[in-house]
């Protein structure tokens, strides 16, 4: 039986989680951005204590690979690196949005059986990132910077009825075209490590692993590093 650990540190509030067999088996959670580099680390060991494991138990690491906040995602995954690197395990890096949709259909069964799903994430200013996927998980948009002041918002009427959650949802409130029941903007989803379990797992029984020395966050934009 596979045995992961999964960090989340794409947004605000991150997660670290276990799992075994696609099933969360410890989960721990911080709200503060500025605090992911300490609190991930500790996570970690009180995890493997509380869980009575050792380094060589855990067969792969997971992580919230983007899109999401710059700093965040260069955390998480320079600290799974970093234990991948020490402990010999695999590392396997799942797309923010995928997690989104996959937690979102886990706390809402309803919307795993008909619909579309549209995880959204902050990104700059009258910009948020945002994908469409199916009921079951299929990807009909990847993931992609969406302008709110120039994107083509009747477009989305293809993909009815659907619901638009995540931390970024309530900029979309006033740019979608009135579409009474057919379209949910649902502000209250929280983004966790705890989603990405049976993901973890999947990709586990694939082979789908990451390479470590080219394991980069999936920005979607460039970073841009101003001059001192």
């Amino acid at each position: 039986m596979a045995k992961f650990i999964l960090i989340d540190t794409a947004t605000d509030a991150g997660s670290v989680c276990f799992s075994e067999n696609g099933h969360v088996v410890a989960s721990f959670a911080h709200p503060r951005a500025e605090d992911h580099a300490a609190y991930i680390g500790a996570y970690i060991h009180q995890g493997l204590r509380e869980l009575k494991l050792h380094a060589a138990d855990i067969d792969a690491i997971a992580v919230s690979a983007g899109p999401g906040s710059y700093t965040g995602l260069r955390v998480g995954l320079s600290t799974a690196k970093g234990l991948c690197y020490g402990w010999n395990c695999r590392l396997i890096l799942i797309p923010t949005l995928a997690i989104m949709a996959a937690g979102y259909r886990q706390l809402h069964p309803q919307w795993g059986k008909q619909g579309f799903l549209v995880p959204v994430l902050k990104s700059r200013k009258d910009e948020v990132y945002a994908a469409i996927y199916q009921a079951d998980g299929t990807i009909v948009e990847d993931a992609r910077p969406v302008q709110l002041q120039e994107e083509d918002f009747s477009t989305w009427q293809h993909h009815l009825p659907m619901v638009i959650f995540g931390e970024a949802a309530e900029r979309l409130m006033s740019r979608l075209p009135q579409q009474a029941g057919r379209i949910e903007i649902d502000t209250n989803y929280q983004l966790h490590a705890a989603h990405m379990a049976m993901l973890a797992e999947q990709a586990f029984q694939a082979g789908h692993f990451t390479d470590l020395a080219y394991a980069e966050p999936l920005y979607l934009k460039p970073t841009y590093v101003g001059k001192g």
